[in-house]
């Protein structure tokens, strides 16, 4: 049962702010869907032009009232917003209107439906959040005051989103950035290597999402709003209107189970519109590998994947991300190619090339990095070269001639650690880098419930033997990329995405309940899983170590797997084993170009 408290007539809770002279704010703007349900938005229009204007939309669980600027706890994003974006309305990963209104465009942030202003279910990641998004993209192209063309923008879940709604094809949307936005729910965010991140989806969920459901203001130390203006629904009320999003993970294992078929199902080949999809090489935990692959299935003639570094809210707002959307809005929605974008000054791929050390966690260390143009991605001339893990913890090119074992406990054992010799000359590895491993589980009571979960960090140290550390997304240092992979979960899919017509040329795991296959003490298995994908410049002196861990690497930050049931003793005790000789290659492939 959905609990609604009784709703005051359409439209009567609008409210008109012109308070600024950039733009007026439409507050409380209220659409009814073609099911009866109604969805509230915060619509800006400029001041200037007009009558009417394209439109840009965006769409979260998180609040559009709440103004963060003054949200406690969201110093640090808040720091990052530049002066030229900051006023009333500045909001948590959005567009800001005080910024784009004076450059002719129509602002429409919406409240997902059941959360903030916007009664019902909130359901995060469903299709009822995305059938809405799409019929509200039609609705917005036909207002008096629109021109008929509707871009969706905005961060994370206001990225994501974009590629389920673009499937559907709604009528009046002419493209979307979908910046660091991650489109399949199951390999880039909650199951990595089929291991449960229960940490991140319960800090996320309880902290950004159910403090700003329907029926209530301020209700956590993150979070500041106004009350609806139906009141206040009871604890009881607001828990039956939403699905708890971390006991659903934890519930659904595999990919092919209820969950994740709004998601797993989807056929990105439906997107036609202009693309321009913006990752994060230090998205390494969450969407980095959502906006590449999702950019590699999307269907549409002119897309565009562009890949920069620093954290995950800072270069939305700063130049040249700001600039570079603004120049593909203008073409897309005003016909006006100022950027080149239809001429071909654009290229179809361009990211930042990693060379060098900086440091980490400042706009001058990013800026440091060049950018460079391709045609492709993954790069047509990449050679994938395989480097041997040998048992005296070496990478090397040469295959391991005797016989050998590695041990370290398998709950909460420390890393092993295998190194390449300083290198002799520069190279770059751009790409999707993979392992293998044959790894066995033993000194752990027979049990139905027997696992073996491995961790991946592939790290670069410089010529003086320190480690180079990376921006995280959340500002902190870390390696240059990660994997992972859970032993039931080994069995590889030949196509994981069927708009893909070719093979990939990195391992991807199936995940599917039918592909499960259980580990048994004292037996060998072949672990073969990708790592996210990266770029870095390996310079003369500097050298690789890869990191083999039973436990979450150092700079996972958030994104940890700290989860009593489903990492526990009686699932993962006993001692994880890496098994080297003629019959046994660990290897570690490169994308070399």
């Amino acid at each position: 049962m959905v609990h609604t408290l009784p709703l005051r007539p359409l439209g009567e809770i609008t409210t008109t702010d012109e308070s600024d002279p950039r733009y007026t704010a439409r507050i409380n703007e209220e659409i009814q869907l073609t099911d009866g349900s109604r969805i509230r938005a915060n619509i800006f229009l400029p001041r200037i032009g007009g009558p009417k204007w394209p439109v840009l939309m965006s769409s979260s669980p998180y609040g559009k009232d709440l103004p963060l600027l003054e949200a406690i706890g969201m110093e640090r994003q808040a720091g990052v917003i530049p002066q030229d974006q900051r006023c009333k309305y500045t909001r948590f990963e959005a567009p800001v209107p005080c910024w784009w209104c004076p450059k002719g465009y129509v602002l429409v942030y919406h409240d997902h439906r059941g959360s903030s202003q916007s009664p019902g279910l909130l359901s995060t990641f469903s299709n009822q959040h995305y059938d809405d998004y799409a019929e509200l993209v039609t609705w917005a192209a036909d207002q008096p005051w629109s021109s008929g063309k509707v871009g969706l923008t905005g961060i994370s879940y206001l990225g994501l989103n974009q590629w389920f709604v673009a499937e559907r094809q709604p009528r009046g949307l002419a493209c979307i950035v979908p910046w660091e936005g991650m489109a399949d729910l199951y390999r880039d965010a909650t199951r990595h290597g089929g291991i449960t991140n229960t940490k991140m989806n319960s800090y996320w969920f309880e902290r950004a999402v159910v403090p700003v459901q329907y029926g209530k203001g301020e209700r956590h130390v993150l979070r500041r709003g106004p009350d609806s203006p139906e009141g206040n629904q009871t604890e009881r009320q607001l828990s039956e209107n939403r699905d708890n999003f971390p006991q659903l993970v934890r519930e659904n294992e595999f990919i092919d189970d209820k969950l994740y078929q709004e998601n797993a199902a989807s056929d990105l080949s439906k997107i036609t519109v202009p693309v321009l999809s913006a990752g994060n090489w230090g998205g390494i935990t969450l969407h980095l590998r959502g906006n590449i692959i999702a950019w590699m299935r999307a269907g549409s003639k002119n897309k565009y994947l562009r890949l920069h570094t620093g954290t995950h809210d800072l270069p939305y707002y700063h130049p040249p991300g700001i600039d570079l959307q603004l120049s593909f809005f203008d073409c897309c929605l005003k016909d006006d190619d100022h950027g080149g974008w239809r001429s071909g000054k654009q290229a179809p791929v361009s990211f930042a090339v990693r060379k060098g050390n900086p440091g980490f966690g400042t706009m001058d260390a990013e800026r440091t990095f060049k950018y460079r143009d391709e045609q492709e991605w993954p790069l047509a001339r990449t050679v994938y070269q395989k480097i041997n893990l040998t048992a005296d913890k070496k990478l090397s090119k040469e295959p391991q001639t005797g016989h050998g074992i590695l041990s370290y406990a398998g709950l909460s054992g420390d890393s092993l650690f295998f190194e390449t010799s300083p290198a002799d000359k520069e190279y770059e590895i751009c790409g999707h880098p993979s392992v293998k491993l044959n790894m066995s589980l033993t000194s752990h009571a027979e049990s139905l419930l027997a696992e073996i979960d491995v961790y991946l960090a592939l790290r670069k140290f410089d010529a003086q033997g320190k480690e180079v550390f990376y921006t995280s997304s959340l500002g902190g240092p870390q390696a240059v990329t990660v994997g992972w992979i859970r032993a039931s979960h080994r069995t590889l899919s030949s196509r994981p995405y069927t708009e893909i017509e070719s093979e990939l040329a990195w391992p991807t795991l199936s995940h599917r309940r039918e592909d499960f296959k259980p580990v048994r003490p004292g037996k060998v298995y072949d672990l073969l899983t990708e790592l996210w994908p990266t770029n870095v410049v390996v310079e003369k002196g500097e050298k690789i170590i890869l990191e083999v861990s039973p436990k979450d690497v150092a700079g996972s930050g958030l994104y940890t797997t700290e989860d009593p049931v489903y990492r526990s003793d009686e699932r993962l005790g006993g001692n994880n084993n890496i098994h080297f000789g003629p019959h046994y290659e660990n290897y570690l492939v490169l994308p070399i170009v």
